[in-house]
């Protein structure tokens, strides 16, 4: 079918059905949307990849600073933590129980049914404060002309919820995919295998067919992190930026990455840039870090009291605070800190070794012989240290809080599907 044909049929295809009361949100309010695959009802089996990836494509088209879409990694891993099967088709029950703990605003639904020539997709949005069901949205189309379809059903719920959005639908229009089916069906179906680094190797055929691939790069990216391979990561990161979603665990990322190799000035601009968008006590320790490794200690010392604002015990925290005030000669601070924190975490081998040196440089040889013994005892190689440069010492995290949990008050932490990291 040319184009043309596939733009008449979008302009008479693609509507919604009906429409309903809804709640809008508030103005300058973020909304949190939960996109499920939806169900195929066709009998074609090549059109199996296109539940998840219409999931997928509108997810990313959908994000903005009003709206956030979770990634089908975070779906998946809510999936997981309330024991529901992975790739099983979900009830409304099980959707909404995923959802809530994702403390998700809205859920998006529907099925899909047709022929490659001409395939039928319904959605349905869920307000979840409400619990009241928006109308029905359709879109008629060739599978060709899927990418327009996935645009215009994204429009369509991104202008229910913000009909005065400052975005034209032309400007909205620009961010339609432009991957092509077969590359991204490769995509979709490389998703579902279990082993990581098979996994890894078919998103890699696909990335080398087609490099213009922000979703499968950032994925790449992720599984060299893991495996703490930190240029090889970032040989993927870096053209995964050009994705509007999973922009922020890329720039967490690319932040560790810079400053595992030694590039703190880069490191900064990364978590600058993660911060301008989305504050955690994670991001401000490592951008703490990066500053105290390029040397410049005001800074150094400001994000790391703003990590500490998060969670005024943190070991990490406070470790990277009293180094930083015995760097810049503030002894009597330094030693503050240790204070606090030997007393809240008297098994933190690093904290017991600084506080010795503390101690000793204050003139209390005693308590500091106790201090280094403790900290010997806990594994830490006192001989070894004192030839190592104090930067160091410093401790970054491998990951970071983002999306709060329902009912539990907490947040969870991102987390790599390619492999469990240490904090």
């Amino acid at each position: 079918m040319d184009m043309r044909r596939i733009v008449a049929w979008l302009l008479f295809s693609v509507l919604p059905v009906c429409l309903c009361a809804k709640t809008l949100a508030p103005a300058n309010s973020v909304t949190t949307f939960v996109i499920f695959p939806p169900e195929n009802q066709s009998n074609a089996q090549d059109l199996s990849w296109v539940g998840e990836g219409l999931a997928i494509a509108i997810s990313e088209e959908m994000e903005m600073p009003e709206v956030e879409t979770l990634s089908r990694e975070e779906r998946v891993r809510f999936e997981e933590s309330i024991d529901l099967p992975p790739s099983v088709p979900l009830s409304r029950a099980s959707m909404i129980r995923v959802a809530q703990k994702a403390v998700a605003d809205r859920l998006v639904f529907g099925s899909y049914s047709g022929t490659k020539e001409n395939l039928q997709i319904s959605v349905r949005v869920l307000n979840l404060k409400s619990l009241k069901l928006g109308g029905e949205h359709v879109a008629n189309g060739p599978v060709a002309a899927l990418p327009q379809l996935e645009n215009e059903l994204a429009w369509v719920l991104l202008s229910e919820t913000y009909p005065d959005l400052k975005l034209s639908r032309e400007e909205f229009r620009a961010r339609t995919r432009t991957v092509p089916n077969q590359p991204f069906s490769d995509f979709v179906g490389c998703l579902s295998v279990g082993d990581d680094s098979e996994r890894a190797k078919r998103v890699q055929k696909t990335v080398e067919l087609y490099r213009d691939f922000p979703q499968a790069s950032y994925l790449l990216g992720e599984y060299y992190f893991g495996l703490g391979d930190w240029a090889r990561s970032m040989q993927y990161l870096q053209p995964a930026l050009k994705g509007p979603q999973n922009f922020l665990e890329t720039e967490f990322m690319l932040g560790t990455c810079y400053l595992k190799l030694e590039d703190p000035s880069n490191a900064v601009e990364a978590y600058n840039s993660l911060l301008s968008r989305s504050q955690s006590l994670e991001a401000f320790n490592n951008l703490g870090v990066a500053y105290l490794r390029k040397g410049d200690f005001p800074q150094a010392a400001r994000a790391l009291s703003q990590a500490r604002g998060f969670s005024e015990s943190n070991a990490s925290v406070i470790l990277n605070l009293a180094i930083a005030n015995r760097l810049r000669g503030d002894e009597a601070a330094a030693l503050a800190f240790l204070e606090q924190a030997v007393g809240a975490h008297p098994d933190q081998g690093m904290i017991q070794y600084l506080y010795s040196l503390m101690l000793d440089k204050r003139g209390e040889p005693e308590k500091a012989a106790r201090a280094l013994d403790v900290a010997r005892k806990l594994g830490i190689d006192v001989e070894k240290l004192p030839r190592q440069d104090p930067l160091t010492w410093t401790q970054i995290y491998l990951t970071w809080t983002r999306r709060p949990v329902a009912k539990l008050g907490t947040v969870t932490s991102f987390r790599h599907p390619f492999a469990n990291l240490p904090i």
